[in-house]
């Protein structure tokens, strides 16, 4: 079991935590967003990250903040970062 196997992606959380239990489509939230269908399934599939933009709609959308997505979004990425090919680098101060 790796790490990526123990953190949701921002689209899981979207899913389980917000459309599940309110009973919301994919469908529903794209058209309520002028969004395509497209673009929350690729965010529920994990295929898509969470845009300052989508933040912003999802946001208004389910009554939360734009920071609450662009959090999850950020500590997923910073969680899942492969620093394997990444530089050494000195701290400066």
């Amino acid at each position: 079991m790796t790490i990526t196997d123990c953190i949701s992606t921002p689209g899981e959380i979207l899913k389980e935590e917000f459309l599940e239990p309110l009973g919301i489509s994919q469908y529903r939230l794209a058209r309520a967003i002028g969004k395509p269908e497209s673009a929350i399934s690729e965010i529920v599939n994990g295929h898509r990250s969470i845009s300052v933009e989508m933040a912003w709609l999802l946001s208004r959308a389910l009554g939360t903040t734009p920071e609450f997505w662009m959090n999850l979004e950020t500590t997923y990425e910073l969680k899942t970062l492969d620093t394997s090919s990444m530089p050494q680098v000195a701290a400066l101060a």
